[in-house]
């Protein structure tokens, strides 16, 4: 009796975890697909968090209005959760999520602090010296204000990221999720206006302001999104 053999090819079917059979070739898209996007993170992670920690130091003493402008958004509380909520939007899975938002996070936070120290913020004077006034870096302060933003960032970072990652999920029940960073804006761009914008100028105050304004108008619009998408579905539902 003749034996059959059977041949591999691209389009062999293999059984999935639901039970489905699917290409091999479509199986092993998905897994390049999947190296890909986890190769663009790992690349991302320390890019963008250098990106944003650095540049808002690199701003503070610009004399250029929209320059300092930048330096005044890029700095606030509001833009570092935003940077962790955009990770864990990229996250492929909640895991996933909970590690790159705050592995960005602190990658940020290294990068504000270094580029703080290599503009002489952290410079001070040794009065004690013999030499008169002999400046040096103040490691400890440098240290002390890096690894407590380091783990704040730990604690913060994976919350913020699964928050970004449940914001996906386009039902309505995601909505307090996707409006984490905008109401996180409104109120600490309500307190800065209240409290900093008469000592800061006019420029702070304009930004602040401007800032402010763009996310209320963000958490009307996402609101009115996700009435009118969801009463859409329930008529949809009672149609059928």
């Amino acid at each position: 009796m003749a034996r059959t053999h059977h041949r591999l090819t691209p389009t062999t079917l293999v059984r999935s975890g639901g039970g489905k059979s699917r290409p091999l070739e479509r199986v092993s898209l998905t897994i390049v697909i999947s190296w890909r996007s986890r190769t663009v993170a790992i690349i991302a992670v320390p890019a963008v968090g250098i990106l944003i920690g650095s540049l808002g130091p690199l701003l503070m003493t610009v004399d250029n209005p929209i320059g300092h402008a930048t330096h005044l958004a890029m700095s606030g509380g509001w833009s570092w959760a935003a940077l962790a909520f955009a990770f864990g939007i990229a996250g492929r899975s909640k895991v996933e999520s909970a590690i790159l938002a705050p592995a960005a996070l602190v990658v940020a936070v290294i990068a504000y602090y270094a580029t703080k120290v290599g503009r002489g913020e952290f410079t001070t004077l040794d009065l004690n010296s013999p030499s008169a006034a002999t400046p040096y870096v103040s490691w400890g302060d440098f240290l002390g204000k890096t690894i407590f933003w380091c783990v704040v960032a730990c604690i913060l970072g994976p919350i913020i990221g699964l928050a970004g990652h449940l914001a996906k999920d386009r039902r309505l029940r995601s909505l307090p999720f996707r409006l984490l960073v905008p109401l996180i804006t409104i109120v600490e761009m309500s307190e800065r206006i209240r409290t900093e914008a008469s000592l800061q100028g006019a420029v702070a105050n304009v930004t602040w302001s401007a800032i402010l304004v763009t996310a209320i108008a963000a958490t009307i619009a996402l609101v009115w999104h996700a009435m009118v998408t969801s009463r859409a579905k329930s008529f949809g539902q009672v149609q059928e």
